[in-house]
């Protein structure tokens, strides 16, 4: 029998988080003692360079050889390099997003002038969905000329570091971050109830989601952002950031109809799938700039989905973000 580590309390539990906290604000100090796109720059070339090296670099690979089965070994691997290079430049704009939210110039909303229109007259409140793609913290941004938006989130084990970073992500979110937990589905129906706006992120697999289909492939998805729009019948739509040249970028967007039928359940497997359609002719158009390390595709087991209820809604808001 495998020995259990002891775990860390008290003075030293204390001692380890002032560690993994002043650790972490080196690594910011470092980064923003440099301009946005050096920062953004430097870190891109060294993941590029350093985290092929690394185990998680063979899942890309098994993840792009599912996703792009007719592309060569060496197609793969380029997006491969170039999908490390996304992911080094969005952790260090991560230290830098006040920066970035703060110039105008870095963002540009290219929603069709309709999305716009209908965000305008809104009356209700709305639900966002994106996917890691680009940075994707900055989807939300074009949010906030129509609604407050809040976004979900897993806190983080050491509460120094999760004050830290949930600090520099309220920058982005003005109306704050809800941690996921037995509340949150909650908080959320009580949030867009009063007229707000929600951002999730769901392109990862979920344990506890429905049946969908992506890129050919069965998986499971987050019903979450579906049961809620059906449910008080508000509009849900998909976002994505685009890298524009370095530290630059474009969001832009779509709605997902959410049908309205005798079968709650079925309404929001439509709905679902067709977010995750959505992401995949996005993912297709600039697959360098998805995250391709998650294991999408494990086996979740194949369910049919029950009638949202109360308890199946919170267990889906506590797997997204």
């Amino acid at each position: 029998m495998r020995a259990t580590r002891p775990r860390r309390s008290g003075p030293m539990l204390r001692a380890q988080q002032m560690l993994e906290y002043a650790a972490l604000r080196t690594v910011a100090g470092l980064m923003r003692a440099l301009p946005v796109d050096t920062a953004s720059a430097l870190m891109g070339w060294v993941w590029e360079k350093a985290a092929p090296l690394t185990r998680r670099h063979a899942r890309v690979m098994e993840n792009l050889a599912i996703a792009f089965p007719d592309a060569g070994p060496e197609a793969r691997l380029r997006i491969a390099r170039a999908q490390w290079n996304n992911l080094g430049r969005t952790f260090a704009e991560t230290f830098q997003i006040d920066r970035i939210a703060a110039d105008p110039s870095r963002i540009v909303s290219v929603y069709p002038a309709a999305i716009h229109e209908r965000l305008r007259a809104c009356e209700t409140g709305a639900i966002f969905v994106s996917m890691h793609a680009a940075n994707w913290e900055v989807a939300a941004l074009p949010v906030r000329a129509y609604f407050p938006v809040a976004g979900l989130y897993q806190r983080l084990s050491n509460p120094l570091s999760d004050r830290y970073v949930t600090g520099m992500r309220g920058e982005v979110f003005n109306g704050g971050l809800f941690s996921k937990g037995h509340r949150t589905a909650a908080q959320v129906m009580r949030w867009v109830r009063e007229g707000k706006a929600i951002g999730i992120l769901v392109d990862h697999r979920e344990a506890r989601g429905v049946p969908v289909t992506f890129f050919g492939r069965e998986t499971t998805a987050n019903p979450f952002p579906a049961m809620v729009a059906r449910r008080l019948h508000v509009p849900l739509y998909a976002a994505r950031a685009m890298r524009d040249g370095g530290a630059r970028f474009r969001v832009d967007g779509v709605e997902i109809p959410v049908p309205v039928t005798g079968d709650p359940a079925a309404d929001v497997q439509v709905a679902t799938q067709a977010i995750q359609s959505q992401f995949e002719a996005w993912i297709r158009e600039r697959p360098e700039e998805w995250m391709w390390v998650h294991d999408r595709w494990r086996d979740s087991g194949r369910r049919r989905i029950e009638t949202p209820a109360p308890s199946a809604v919170e267990s889906a808001a506590r797997g997204s973000g």
